[in-house]
């Protein structure tokens, strides 16, 4: 299976985009851990967990996209949107 470079770099800036979301997910979920003792730390800390396991694979899936490519393209910037603009 062959992918046109456009396209991989698409998705190499839609995972970059996504693993920066994560980071804020878990930047704002430290800010609201719950009290110790309450039963909520339990939760807190599966879904921490969750998010740390999500950018560790986000991680890999951004080695793999960058070994891909082989070459020093520089990838299409993001519009204010989040999305990339296809030429």
């Amino acid at each position: 299976m062959e992918i046109a470079l456009r396209r991989l770099m698409e998705m190499a800036v839609h995972v970059k985009l996504a693993s920066e979301a994560v980071l804020a997910v878990a930047h704002h979920l430290a800010t609201v851990r719950p009290d110790e003792g309450t039963s909520d730390g339990a939760a807190w800390c599966h879904t921490m967990d969750q998010l740390v396991t999500l950018n560790v694979q986000l991680g890999f899936m951004e080695r793999i996209l960058r070994n891909a490519t082989d070459t020093d393209v520089a990838p299409p910037r993001p519009g204010r949107n989040g999305r990339v603009v296809s030429a």
